[in-house]
């Protein structure tokens, strides 16, 4: 008597575990899911164990598909790291060998905090002036002329980005020409910050 009791249950079991892996292979098919390597789509697939999130993938999981690429390697996140300003290469070795030799007459880009704001000069051509603190702790003075360029909204502890010629003192050094020339006979240079660039 049982096994005719139970004849029609074992087809309805084995007619669910069917759609079941049907629909689980539909999915896998459509990149929806990811199971392990080592389920099956005939019943060893089970929503106990769904797949790890492939952003962070776990020791000896299976390798990602193509739809989530490999994450960067250490050496290449350096290396995007690296693209911001840092101290090799954010202009401060360049204008301390520069002061040491007593160097003028340069264009140089320089990327440092505000450490000071200045008074405008307003002899001659009207100047906009701050200090900036370089990472190898100089100072340096900027002089932007604000008859041919913008003035820069800049406030103390500001990042900003210059690029202008570099005059010796014996205090640091001067950057100046930080603006276009309307002559178009010298370099042009300009200051950068907070993503707009003012010339």
């Amino acid at each position: 008597m049982s096994e005719t009791k139970s004849g029609p249950g074992k087809a309805k079991l084995s007619l669910g575990a069917l759609l079941l892996a049907l629909l689980v292979w539909g999915a896998q098919r459509m990149g929806l899911i990811e199971l392990p390597s080592s389920a099956s789509a005939g019943g060893g697939a089970t929503a106990e164990a769904p797949a790890q999130p492939r952003e962070t993938p776990s020791e000896g999981s299976a390798a990602p598909t193509q739809d989530y690429p490999t994450p960067p390697t250490a050496g290449k996140a350096k290396e995007s790291v690296q693209e911001a300003p840092s101290k090799e290469n954010d202009g401060a070795q360049e204008i301390a060998a520069a002061f040491k030799a007593e160097r003028s007459g340069f264009m140089v880009e320089v990327s440092a905090p505000v450490e000071r704001m200045l008074p405008d000069d307003n002899d001659g051509s009207r100047h906009q002036r701050f200090i900036l603190r370089l990472s190898n702790d100089m100072t340096l003075l900027v002089a932007h002329n604000i008859d041919l360029a913008p003035r820069v909204p800049l406030d103390e502890g500001d990042p900003v980005t210059v690029y202008g010629q570099y005059e010796w003192s014996d205090r640091g050094g001067v950057l100046h020409w930080t603006h276009h020339d309307p002559g178009g006979h010298h370099d042009e240079g300009w200051i950068r910050h907070a993503g707009k660039v003012y010339e």
